[in-house]
């Protein structure tokens, strides 16, 4: 007997998962990052050196100039001598073939028997130092108290009083006349005159009275009794300087005899900057 046929059940397709892999893009690599860190590097380290190099050049420079002022002036090389060349970058002045602005300050300069102190400013200094400056102007200081010292060029008498007031130099004496004591007083006015200063008498006081110089050297009696006194006389002060400089200006301001110095066109290697000038025969 043939066994019953079994009901068949449909069996359901087994699906085949794939997986497909794919390929994830390189990343690319960043190579120009490098490339402007390293130039930013190089950059600053430009930078550094060149304001390493400017600050030496500009101390190299400094010391040069001290050098040449107390060479020219004839300066104890012990002086206080400050140097100034702005606040500018040295080595780009320099690129441009001089130095824009020097000042010096020098603390004391002697001429003689006085001293004082100077105040040195050059414009347009060439590196080439056969060339000349543009502009080379020295104002020199000298206090009352030295003024005092020029006794001896201000007067053919003995004085009792110097002092410096209403932008002249006012000194003062007695004369006895009959046994008695005549104050006077004298208002010289400095000028620069052939490598000096000259002191002219200008005002005589007695007393509250103003009487003219002129007027007096007319005088014969008061010529005679003061000639000394009404004489105009010099200082020479060119036996002090280099021969490329002469002095321009003299006046006083306030308290001070400022005496100005000029040099223009003068260039840092002239034999006449390092010779000192002559002084005629003294006659006082």
């Amino acid at each position: 007997m043939a066994e019953p046929l079994q009901p068949t059940v449909p069996i359901a397709p087994v699906e085949t998962a794939v997986i497909e892999l794919v390929e994830v893009p390189k990343k690319k690599r960043r190579r120009w990052i490098g490339v402007v860190i390293a130039l930013v590097v190089v950059v600053i380290l430009l930078v550094v050196g060149f304001f390493i190099a400017d600050a030496y050049a500009k101390t190299y420079a400094e010391n040069y100039v001290r050098e040449r002022i107390v060479g020219v002036l004839k300066l104890d090389p012990a002086a206080k001598v400050d140097v100034d060349l702005g606040s500018g970058s040295v080595l780009l002045q320099a690129a441009r073939g001089g130095l824009d602005e020097v000042k010096v300050h020098v603390d004391t300069i002697t001429f003689g028997d006085i001293t004082g102190e100077a105040q040195i400013t050059a414009t347009q200094v060439p590196l080439d130092s056969s060339r000349p400056v543009d502009k080379l102007d020295i104002q020199v200081t000298v206090s009352e108290d030295n003024v005092k010292k020029l006794s001896g060029f201000l007067s053919g008498i003995d004085l009792k009083s110097i002092e410096l007031t209403d932008g002249l130099i006012r000194i003062g004496t007695e004369f006895n006349v009959f046994f008695i004591n005549i104050p006077v007083a004298v208002d010289l006015n400095p000028t620069a005159k052939e490598g000096g200063i000259n002191f002219d008498p200008v005002t005589i006081r007695l007393g509250e009275d103003e009487i003219s110089v002129a007027d007096l050297r007319a005088s014969p009696e008061f010529s005679s009794l003061a000639g000394d006194l009404l004489a105009s006389r010099d200082f020479c002060v060119a036996g002090f300087l280099p021969q490329a400089l002469t002095i321009d200006k003299v006046q006083v301001v306030g308290k001070n005899l400022v005496v100005g110095i000029d040099g223009d066109g003068t260039a840092l290697s002239d034999p006449a900057l390092s010779t000192l000038g002559t002084c005629p025969e003294a006659t006082n």
